[in-house]
């Protein structure tokens, strides 16, 4: 008997605290669960759509879910699509993202904007990094991630939420309390409905540019990863500049990425210099300097399933998106 009570309540302590523990860093944990910005419930979404939904998966950073509006797409071609995306998420966050993307879905097609392949840095803040780390569920790929995100000494709260928002107990809401993972859905496939309008934006003419500029050797090994990644799984992969107002030194780095992806059998398409063609006007297609508003967005993801192989022929005819684009199209209007 005593050697069975020395074998449970140890057993029985650590189940305690681990409930506790989790229930800690549910409530705790910082949530954009409604309005523009509801990261939170557009990563939950797709973890929690049913498996095997997607053919076609986008990823990347803002310009990819401000840009790529699944239900458009659907209601054009029937193919189901999600957009999982963060803000200024990095190449590396993508590469892993992917492979979580991965276990879940076996899509046709993988779209990467890369946009953040013109960047240079070797890290990005904890408002970056807890944005793409916060709602991936935890696994050997997430440690990986936080690995190489962060420094020695920054990492474990990109693992362990608690570490990160042990100190939010001030801010709890109602909602803190009422927040479910499993409950949440986006109703957009993880793309951002922006209705605003900025109608002074800017554009440099870069059809012209034909310098190429070496990428930051980080960018490098994990474009090369996401490469063989998905040669490896069978699925096919495009790479992308979705309309975004770019530079002439990022298009140097585009050019530089069109290069890499030739070399590789990838397809590689800079929409910036195709704005005449999908038809965007610069004072009523963009919420601000780099992203599309929904009147932009819709014209570009009309544009891309006409020009993009893949979507040739397709049209399934189902409605189970219906409802949501409904939703869709009320929401655009309303806000």
């Amino acid at each position: 008997m005593k050697t069975a009570k020395k074998i449970i309540l140890p057993i029985v302590f650590v189940t305690i605290f681990l409930m506790l523990f989790s229930v800690c860093d549910r409530v705790l944990l910082r949530k954009e669960t409604k309005g523009w910005w509801n990261v939170t419930a557009k990563i939950d979404g797709f973890y929690n759509s049913p498996k095997n939904e997607y053919d076609v998966i986008f990823f990347g950073s803002s310009n990819a879910y401000c840009s790529f509006n699944p239900l458009v797409i659907w209601k054009e071609t029937g193919v189901k699509s999600y957009v999982f995306a963060t803000q200024q998420q990095p190449i590396w966050a993508t590469y892993y993202y992917m492979k979580d993307a991965f276990k879940r879905q076996s899509p046709d097609l993988a779209v990467v904007d890369c946009l953040m392949l013109s960047k240079n840095e070797e890290y990005y803040d904890d408002g970056v990094n807890y944005t793409f780390c916060d709602n991936m569920p935890f696994s050997w790929d997430k440690v990986n991630l936080a690995r190489v995100s962060a420094k020695k000494g920054d990492r474990l709260g990109l693992i362990l939420r608690f570490v990160k928002y042990h100190s939010r107990f001030a801010e709890i809401k109602k909602e803190d309390f009422e927040y479910r993972k499993k409950n949440m859905r986006d109703y957009s496939k993880g793309y951002y409905v922006l209705t605003s309008t900025k109608s002074d934006v800017k554009r440099v003419d870069t059809k012209n540019v034909t310098d190429r500029k070496e990428l930051f050797p980080k960018n490098r090994l994990y474009l090369e990863k996401i490469i063989e990644l998905c040669k490896n799984r069978n699925i096919k992969l495009l790479l992308v500049k979705t309309p975004s107002n770019s530079t002439e030194e990022e298009k140097a780095y585009y050019n530089e990425v069109e290069r890499i992806a030739k070399d590789n059998d990838v397809e590689f398409v800079d929409y910036n210099i195709l704005y005449e063609e999908i038809g965007l006007d610069l004072t009523e297609d963009f919420f601000d300097d780099g992203h599309l508003n929904t009147k932009g967005a819709e014209k570009f993801s009309t544009y891309f399933v006409q020009n993009t192989d893949y979507f040739n022929g397709k049209f399934s005819g189902n409605s189970d998106w219906q409802t949501d684009y409904e939703k869709y199209v009320k929401e655009r209007i309303k806000k």
